[in-house]
């Protein structure tokens, strides 16, 4: 492994931002990346992807505090710290106080929140290890301007308010933390939880464009993976606890 690179660990990794993170990450040169997932599947897909030595991947929930451990052991074992965490992994499923179910409500907390704390808390003593160390949360400019699933929402709010409070904590060990927060962006997620057929989230897509200053939705690669690699990389030194909206201007 070159020991020049950064190494970083994205979670939901193979696929939508994370996968483009990744992707984004490999392609400029300075990284190593830890890529995890809770399927095999997408495991496989994602490798046949990639093609890159500069990734492994790892089968783990992050909402599971066993997985997590299993995860910083083998980290630990390959590279004995971290310098970045990308919380990429997410869940969402539409609904409101009326018809959101709790089964629906719990699992989204499990994965979008709680599954941040418990992931981030297991790789801390990696990233204390870590030159100029970075965590950077994504989030959703849905935690300020709420619609579509009230779980998604609140989980979301829940995780700003998390990067402002381990920005001000983790601030004495120099380890950054941000939060990206993007508005649209085109992803497998809405089909994968069967909130639409692929046929419907191409039409939905296509419907949402008119409400974006810029005239689009946004891309994974292209649109958010610059701004996550910007609070990754030594250029963002004195940034931590921001919220920042990389949403097309739908926030406006």
């Amino acid at each position: 492994m070159d020991t020049n690179k950064k190494i970083v660990l994205v979670s939901g990794g193979t696929s939508g931002i994370g996968l483009g993170t990744i992707e984004y990450l490999i392609e400029s040169g300075n990284y190593f990346v830890f890529s995890v997932s809770r399927s095999l599947a997408s495991i496989e897909s994602a490798k046949k992807k990639l093609h890159s030595k500069n990734v492994e991947f790892l089968q783990g929930d992050i909402s599971s505090v066993e997985d997590a451990k299993r995860i910083y052991s083998a980290i630990n074992e390959k590279c004995g710290h971290l310098d970045g965490l990308v919380n990429a992994a997410g869940i969402i499923k539409f609904g409101g106080i009326e018809d959101q179910s709790l089964e629906d409500w719990k699992k989204a907390i499990d994965i979008n929140l709680t599954g941040v704390f418990i992931l981030t808390k297991a790789m801390l003593p990696l990233l204390k290890k870590g030159t100029n160390a970075s965590i950077v949360n994504i989030s959703s400019m849905a935690s300020e301007r709420p619609g579509g699933s009230i779980a998604y929402c609140a989980s979301k709010a829940g995780l700003d308010s998390c990067t402002k409070y381990m920005a001000k904590e983790l601030g004495k060990y120099n380890i950054r933390v941000n939060s990206i927060n993007p508005g649209a962006v085109y992803t497998n997620i809405y089909v994968a939880n069967g909130n639409y057929s692929q046929e419907d989230y191409d039409k939905w897509s296509e419907d949402k464009v008119v409400n974006y200053p810029l005239g689009r939705i946004g891309d994974a690669k292209n649109d958010l993976a610059p701004a996550i690699e910007f609070f990754l990389s030594d250029k963002s030194l004195w940034t931590t606890g921001s919220i920042c909206m990389v949403d097309g201007g739908i926030s406006i």
